[in-house]
Order: C-alpha cells, then structure tokens, then sequence
C-alpha cells in the first residue's frame, strides 16, 4: 500500500467536517452519541436530539472497477485528522475539544502536535454503538471478577474510567458469487464381524466411491480487519454483529468516539477474506461428498461478481500495563460481550496445585 505524506494540520482542519447538529439548540453546548438513547445528547444541559436510525439500503462497490481504476478513489477519498501512536502504531483520529490522550489500544500518551493530514475513504456504513459506558464498566468489572488466578494488583487498577474507550474499528466487507469444481472419493463406513478363537470380533470397513460435483455458493459481507492494532487473538472473536442493521455513515455517530483509520485499503484486506471464503468452501465440498469420510483430490474455485464496501465497527477497549507489559481487552459496543488477554499469578496457580495434591493425598489415606 503506498505510504501517504504526512504534514501538520492548523487548528481549522482539526475541527469537525460535520457542522449539523453539532451544537445543542437548547444551550449551544457540545453534542455526543448516547449509545443508552441512541440519540445526540448535550455533555451539559443533557437535551437530546434525534437521529435516524433506520437502517440503510446498503450499495456495494465493484472490486474489479475500482481495482482497475485508482483515479476513483479522488471522488470519494476525504481529508482526515489523523494521529499514529507511536508505540503500538494504531492510527486513530483525535478526540473532539482535548489536547492529549492515551492510546486505546496500549495507553501510550497522544499530544496535540501528533496530528497528521491524510486522505481517506471515508465510511459508507456503520453499526453505532449500543452498549453505553456504564453497563461497559459493569460487564468489564463481571469479566475481571471471574479471572481466575489473576494477580491481585491486577484487578484493582481496571476500573478507572479513562482506561476504557468507545472506538469505532474498520473493517471492509466482501462479497463474491463462487462457483467450486471438485473430484474425490466418498468413504462408507460398514460394521463387520467374524469370530477369533471363538470370540466374536466387531470393526468397522471404510469403503470408497469415485466422486465429482459442483458446489454454488454467494458470500455476503466477509469480514476483513482494516488494521492490525487489535491483537489476532482478540479480533478473531469479535464477531456476532448483527450487520442487517447498518445505517449510513454520520458524522454524529462518532461524536464523543474514536475513530480508527483504516491501515490497509480494501485490495490489501481482499486476501484475507479469500481465505475465508475459501476455508467455508471447502467444508461446503465435504458436506456435499457425503458418506462417513471423505477425500478431496481437487478443488477448483472461480470467483465473480466480488463487491465491497467500507464500514465502522463499535468496540469498546481499554489498554492495561502491568510489570511492563500491556494486556488488552475489547467489548463488542453492541452485544456486550466480552474478549481479553489477561497474567497469571504464579503463587496462585502453585498453590492451587498444591492444595489439589494434599486433598487427594487426604482422600488416599482416608481411602486406604
């Protein structure tokens, strides 16, 4: 992906695109995204504005067209405010009305002089959050209660309200016709049974039948993470969004959030849903061999009609050190749920251990 030029922004460029209802009619006041009302809520007097929530009739862009013609991109690509955290890399945009913040995804401290301009697709899509802060920090506190073995120090510094923040993840969206050609042998499990030294003896034959067929399959929004600031571990199960429900992408969705920037475009990301589709494809050939077994000897998948579009997901993160290394947690911003890393404390887990021993050494004598 080529590298953009990057220069400081003045204070004008720093202030938002969006000038509708940006401003409370009530008191003139700053207006952010509840997620509890899903409406624009005033930080002062608390009044509320509406917002569509209806959601949208959703329009795909043609991956070969836009592949073949990188001029497009002018027509739809947006200046941005941009600051690169220089410890783990995430490009986000900067909070409205502050000078510095921490980094979500590993805490380091942003300054204002960090800002950079960059040109960007902006988002077509998005799923606004629907989770608040506060029911946010119960479950997060509800996660940290039930970790088992965790250091002690460790939970009692995870409920400070900076520590967690509302961030809308990129991510691009595939979708593909596939057609797969494949040739293999379907196995039949039958039970047979013969006597042994006049035992009777039962065991299983696999026979296997010559096969070859066609699978059709249309894929609808893959998933591809447009950024890798997300640990694998925990982006791989941030999943279960209920994508029925985009809206267009507004600016007033993300008033009072971070926005991550995408790091990679929707070539860049294309690879990784292929994986993807290809992994379902090969299970759907399986599931269409049949038989108790199967064995592929090929697999030949074309791909048409391939579509995408970019759009905003909702999590919420917070970026925790401890002894010198940073440890991750994210909630998905509409469900809920809950996906983290975590330490482990050594003495804990050594006393575990050793209490298990004397119980069963207890039991062996009581036994005995």
């Amino acid at each position: 992906m080529e590298e953009k030029e990057s220069v400081y922004l003045g204070d004008e460029a720093l202030k938002s695109s969006d000038t509708v209802q940006s401003k409370c009619p009530s008191c003139g006041g700053s207006l952010v995204y509840s997620p509890e009302d899903e409406k624009l809520a005033c930080e002062y007097c608390g009044g509320k504005v509406d917002l569509d929530m209806t959601p949208a009739e959703v329009h795909e862009n043609d991956f070969a067209e836009w592949s073949s013609h990188p001029e497009m991109l002018e027509r739809i690509e947006n200046l941005v405010a941009e600051v690169v955290c220089g410890q783990c890399g995430a490009h986000t945009t900067f909070p409205e009305n502050t000078t510095s913040f921490s980094c979500a995804f590993c805490g380091t401290p942003i300054v204002l002089k960090d800002y950079v301009q960059r040109r960007s697709w902006k988002p077509e899509y998005t799923l606004p959050f629907k989770i608040g802060k506060k029911k946010t920090k119960e479950r997060f506190r509800k996660w940290v209660s039930s970790l088992w073995f965790a250091p002690n120090g460790f939970a009692k510094n995870l409920e400070a309200d900076e520590k967690i923040k509302g961030v809308y993840l990129p991510y691009w969206t595939y979708d593909a016709a596939t057609v797969t050609r494949y040739s293999g042998e379907r196995g039949v499990n039958r039970t047979v049974s013969r006597m042994v030294n006049g035992k009777r003896e039962t065991y299983v034959v696999t026979d296997w039948y010559p096969v070859s067929g066609v699978v059709r399959h249309n894929f609808d929004d893959v998933l591809a993470p447009a950024s890798n600031s997300l640990p694998h571990d925990i982006a791989s199960v941030l999943t279960n969004w209920d994508i029925k429900n985009y809206v267009a992408y507004k600016d007033q969705f993300v008033r009072g959030f971070l926005t991550e920037l995408y790091q990679k475009d929707f070539k860049d990301c294309y690879p990784y849903a292929r994986q993807q589709m290809e992994a379902y494809v090969s299970a759907l050939v399986r599931q269409d061999i049949g038989g108790s077994q199967q064995r592929v000897h090929s697999q030949d998948t074309s791909y048409s009609n391939v579509k995408f579009k970019h759009i905003l997901l909702p999590v919420w993160i917070s970026a925790y050190r401890y002894k010198n290394k940073t440890y991750v947690f994210a909630i998905n911003g509409r469900t809920g749920h809950v996906t983290g890393q975590r330490p482990w404390s050594i003495p804990k887990i050594i006393g575990c251990i050793l209490a298990v021993i004397a119980i069963i050494a207890l039991l062996f004598m009581y036994v005995k």
